[in-house]
């Protein structure tokens, strides 16, 4: 019997594919092979696969009513108090010499106990602990938070690059992939924000990402968890444009018997702030939220040159820190009218109420000497570093929080115009049509409901506020919403 090419060439397709299958289906070992996917699929994919290799099965009466957050179930036993182990780095940044850091969510009773021993391994052989540092500001079990994030790195290590370190609790250990941060600094700034939870509002992220490229930021890293359709448009729209760089941020791990998401720390997100930390490429690096807005007092000089400015004027500057300026804009119309919206004239009569009550801000900081960033400022620097605290003559970090809009208070800065008046005609028209192109293929929606339903439901969970976990039942009918799923790139390893 003849048996032509193309039949030989089928066979041996769907075989290759069932040991794909046979492997991707094997589960997690206490010690990884190295080749377990074979040398052609990278170590990341191979790993994410041992961990998540299943689909979420409907009868399995999942908590998110079988939506995409119930990928982040885990098919194997999670260990009593086990650390969540998110990223492994191999850093070049202290003077030192390098190290291997993780990013780790922990309960802070557990990793603080002399009996929790943690190790990291190479080939087998510790590597020893230099440090496990959280990178939140506040003290373990703040109003019942049970889940911190941390920084833990090895003492310096000078062997080759590993492809996994192998992390250790008790008896309990992981392979986890090890990446390398960028070791060269492009002349520019990053700015990194999120994670977004229930978020709907596509005009502010729009205003947000604008503002940003005219201060010159090159990149910003999108986080998120649950967004409406109308955000995932807006955030592709700027990813194909090579300015938005979107990375899911699933829950954690859960199963049957134990979920620790609602218990962690403001939902987690001192753990991406330290990500960015790593991701960035950027000589200068940006952590704000989508709501607020870097502006320059004086704008004959960009963003980048008050910082090199001010950087040449004090050596022992490590970070910036811009101080909280509230911004009132009533520019969404209720009930909303795509139309009216898209005239933008809000925009021209932005005001800055003093409304008497001191927030912390936000900051920028050198990427290269950046230990530990915090939500608000950088806690650790290398080399001595300090943050700088720039004066509101030069710089403000205004907050558009929709509580401001009601303010009657008299403006902190009477002549305030959030773009210079000769350039805002042109400005708004070219927001108009970018807006127009983002959503050619007809009017988007807004529904005016979704932030006020978020809101009341962080007022439930003031501290440990985890809005994917906690959340879910308030927020899920609210919008069309898209959630994030674990991915290669981003997931969690229970150990």
């Amino acid at each position: 019997m003849r048996v032509n090419r193309k039949q030989v060439l089928a066979v041996f397709a769907v075989g290759i594919f069932a040991l794909f299958l046979v492997a991707r289906s094997r589960p997690p070992s206490r010690y990884f092979s190295a080749n377990i996917l074979g040398d052609s699929v990278g170590k990341q994919e191979e790993i994410f696969h041992q961990h998540y290799p299943f689909s979420p099965n409907v009868t399995r009466g999942f908590r998110y009513e079988n939506t995409d957050l119930d990928k982040a179930f885990y098919e194997f036993p999670i260990p009593k108090d086990a650390l969540y182990v998110y990223k492994a780095f191999y850093d070049l940044r202290d003077p030192e010499g390098p190290r291997i850091r993780v990013c780790v969510t922990a309960s802070c009773r557990v990793i603080d106990d002399p009996a929790t021993t943690i190790d990291l391994r190479v080939d087998g052989q510790s590597i020893g602990l230099g440090w496990k540092n959280s990178t939140n500001c506040c003290k373990c079990a703040v109003d019942g938070c049970k889940y911190f994030s941390y920084d833990i790195a090895s003492k310096i290590y000078r062997g080759p690059v590993p492809e996994t370190v192998s992390f250790h609790r008790n008896e309990h250990s992981a392979e986890i992939p090890v990446e390398q941060p960028p070791s060269k600094y492009t002349d520019d700034i990053s700015a990194c924000t999120g994670p977004l939870h229930w978020y709907n509002d596509w005009p502010r992220l729009i205003l947000y990402v604008e503002t940003a490229r005219l201060n010159g930021i090159s990149r910003i890293l999108v986080t998120w968890q649950s967004i409406s359709k109308e955000v995932k448009a807006v955030i592709d729209y700027y990813q194909q444009k090579g300015i938005i760089h979107p990375l899911p941020w699933p829950a954690l791990p859960f199963n049957d018997e134990i979920d620790v998401y609602p218990q962690v720390h403001n939902a987690g997100q001192n753990l991406f702030n330290q990500y960015c930390n790593f991701w960035s490429s950027s000589k200068y690096t940006h952590l704000s939220d989508v709501d607020e807005l870097l502006h320059i007092r004086h704008q004959n000089r960009t963003l980048y040159d008050l910082l090199e400015a001010t950087a040449r004027e004090n050596a022992s500057i490590g970070g910036f820190r811009f101080q909280h300026t509230p911004l009132a804009l009533n520019w969404i119309p209720e009930p909303f009218d795509y139309e009216k919206f898209l005239k933008l004239d809000a925009l021209r009569s932005a005001r800055t109420p003093n409304t008497d009550r001191w927030r912390l801000g936000k900051s920028i900081w050198m990427t290269n000497v950046t230990r530990i960033s915090w939500v608000h400022y950088v806690l650790k620097f290398f080399a001595g570093r300090e943050n700088y605290h720039v004066p509101r003559e030069q710089a403000l970090l205004l907050h558009m929080r929709n509580s401001f809009q009601k303010s009657t208070a008299a403006p902190l800065f009477p002549n305030f115009q959030l773009w210079p008046k000769e350039q805002m005609d042109e400005r708004l028209a070219k927001m108009a049509d970018t807006i127009r192109e983002i959503f050619r293929d007809g009017p988007p929606n807004y529904r005016t409901s979704t932030l006020p339903a978020s809101e009341k439901c962080t007022r439930v969970w003031p501290s440990c506020w985890n809005a994917g976990a906690s959340c879910f039942t308030s927020m899920s009918n609210h919008d069309d919403w898209i959630y994030a799923t674990p991915t290669p790139q981003s997931f969690h390893i229970p150990v």
